[in-house]
């Protein structure tokens, strides 16, 4: 199980240099926003979690009416706020949060975004359930996930070692049938995965409209 305050330490200790470190593939970043924007409109209210310094928020924001994201940790949340700033872009909103704890309106958001968190998560399948009942119906939830149960016993066993000894935070250990199983499960449908490696999934799914599948929104699976 998670301890809080101590992911709120790491993540803050961490906030500078995550935040001059580039991305791992800048292809595969950039294909991951070009996918995200096709399910993104101009009238969209938006939410993400552990948003981070808020780098790929703020490529999102001019695509969308407005975007409100949130990170557990205050350093993590200065350093978007001063990115926001800087690039002069009023329609995004950060504040420190959790999102299970947030007291967010049902029905309230057209996509929600969880990009490289839900692996830190302590309980995966509340998350989910929450984000759903956030999103108005036909809304999208889109994550990139890191599924480290798909590395070597070698790799989860450094792991293991560096948590051991506070140099990494809690992990949730998933497979993609695991994290699609935990999806569908929450009441989503499942449009569109892609996994550029073994132990990555990029996945969209929408919450599903009373009235049947919104044909509008495109399928990409």
């Amino acid at each position: 199980m998670r301890d809080i305050n101590f992911s709120i330490h790491f993540w803050n200790k961490l906030a500078a240099r995550y935040a001059k470190k580039p991305v791992p593939n800048e292809a595969i970043y950039q294909q991951k926003l070009k996918w995200t924007q096709q399910y993104l409109s101009q009238t969209d209210l938006v939410f993400e979690f552990g948003c981070g310094t808020g780098s790929t928020a703020l490529q999102h924001a001019p695509k969308v009416s407005k975007i409100e994201a949130t990170d557990i940790s205050p350093a993590m949340i200065d350093i978007a706020k001063s990115r926001a700033q800087k690039a002069d872009i009023p329609n995004i909103t950060f504040a420190v949060g959790q999102i299970e704890m947030l007291d967010l309106k049902p029905n309230t958001y057209n996509a929600v975004l969880g990009l490289n968190v839900m692996h830190l998560v302590d309980e995966p399948a509340t998350t989910l359930h929450h984000i759903c009942r956030v999103l108005k119906e036909d809304g999208v939830f889109i994550s990139s996930t890191p599924l480290l149960k798909n590395e070597s016993f070698l790799v989860r066993s450094i792991i293991k070692c560096m948590q051991l000894l506070k140099k990494a935070p809690f992990i949730n250990l998933m497979t993609q049938d695991d994290y699609t199983n935990l999806v569908t499960q929450a009441g989503f449908e499942l449009v569109h995965t892609w996994a550029p490696t073994k132990s990555s999934l990029f996945l969209v799914a929408r919450k599903p409209s009373s009235k049947g599948i919104n044909s509008s929104t495109p399928n990409l699976i």
